[in-house]
């Protein structure tokens, strides 16, 4: 892979509310035994994932090494929330940026001790 690749970021936090609210609906008629793809649909290229978390971390002093090695992966892969949207009245609730900010944080403290 070049860094082109494309992928569908997923907020952890998004994850659980959306597996909650499923679970709230199970005995929901027609609900019980679907299936539901849970995603902020948004595509972004790994590298332009790794350039936002530059800038989030203030860090564009760092470039990414591209080696391009990765076999068999998978170019384009996103999931549609449609589903979810239209069966569950589900939506992720935070922004991408909130998301990332939230992660570098989260890092900072329990990985350097330094809180942000």
């Amino acid at each position: 892979s070049d860094g082109t690749l494309i992928r569908d970021y997923f907020y952890v936090r998004d994850a659980v509310d959306a597996y909650l609210m499923l679970a709230e609906q199970m005995e929901t008629k027609g609900i019980r035994g679907e299936a539901f793809n849970f995603s902020n649909e948004i595509q972004l290229s790994v590298l332009a994932l790794t350039q936002k978390l530059l800038t989030l971390m203030g860090r564009e002093d760092l470039q990414p090494i591209v080696q391009g090695n990765n076999r068999g992966e998978i170019k384009d892969q996103w999931l549609s929330a449609a589903k979810a949207r239209e069966q569950l009245g589900w939506h992720p609730h935070y922004e991408l940026d909130t998301a990332l900010g939230e992660t570098i944080a989260w890092y900072r403290e329990h990985l350097t001790g330094q809180s942000t």
